[in-house]
């Protein structure tokens, strides 16, 4: 199970390519049952239409694997010697290339369309989030701000997966998270367990492309003093970065305005 969630990306990247790749062969299908609409250009006119739908719902790979997808359905059902790859026309040569040209510039076109929309979208509900962050931040009392209090704020605005805060302190790492117990928890926790000791200042706990967890550095001023860690399928890594900046800029104006106990350090 935790190698599907792991991989929950991939597998519905190879679920789209799959079923794409099936619409091109039903597609093929219709076509050949309604005979009299049986030509080349009907077969392409209706495969793009198809590489259009993947690269719009997909992306850029997918749009190109169905592109050369349709390319080979439509070389070998209709492109004479039909039920061969094998083309005896040099005009047809020139057909199947255009085919697959314009099916491949139609694929990156739609697709970075479809991407440069949802960036935007993203980036606009980031920034609601951002300032409805930065609220929070400013407007809770320094004596009631804590790292653990900052994590589970972070982690109900953004919507997040999982969040965290880890402090070096005395030899080891202090981990103060916004979830009590969840999968991700879990698999940081236990890779935690394998890191040990080391004479810097900030180290990566777990292998990002293992656990998709993104690592930003928390600074009070220039000084180093914290890791924080985020899991997000949608939040880009400038609105993390700009997180980060926000915790460290909001603690160093608590350090200026108060002397802390021993108890309030640990926590802060």
């Amino acid at each position: 199970m935790n190698f599907i969630i792991r991989n929950k990306v991939t597998f519905i990247k190879i679920g789209e390519i799959l079923f794409f790749g099936a619409l091109i062969l039903i597609m093929t299908e219709l076509i050949h049952v309604f005979n009299a609409f049986s030509t080349p250009s009907t077969a392409a006119f209706s495969f793009l239409i198809i590489v259009l739908l993947s690269a719009f719902f997909g992306d850029l790979l997918v749009a190109i694997i169905t592109s050369i997808v349709a390319t080979l359905c439509f070389d070998y059902f209709f492109l004479p010697p039909f039920g061969t790859f094998h083309i005896a026309a040099y005009s047809d040569w020139i057909s199947l290339v255009a085919f697959l040209v314009a099916s491949v510039i139609i694929s990156y076109l739609n697709a970075s369309a479809a991407k440069n929309a949802t960036n935007a979208k993203e980036l606009k509900k980031a920034m609601e989030q951002l300032k409805e962050f930065a609220e929070f931040l400013l407007t809770t009392p320094y004596d009631q701000l804590t790292l653990s209090g900052i994590a589970i704020a972070a982690l109900r605005i953004f919507s997040l997966e999982y969040c965290s805060i880890h402090v070096y302190s005395e030899g080891k790492w202090d981990h103060y998270t916004g979830t009590a117990e969840s999968r991700i928890f879990e698999d940081v926790k236990n890779q935690m367990k394998l890191v040990q000791d080391h004479p810097t200042q900030l180290i990566d706990f777990a292998d990002e492309s293992l656990l998709g967890v993104q690592y930003m550095q928390i600074n009070k001023g220039t000084i180093p003093v914290a890791l924080l860690a985020i899991k997000s399928s949608t939040l880009p890594s400038e609105a993390i970065g700009t997180m980060a900046y926000m915790i460290g800029v909001r603690l160093n104006t608590i350090t200026k305005n108060k002397k802390p106990s021993k108890q309030a350090i640990a926590e802060i």
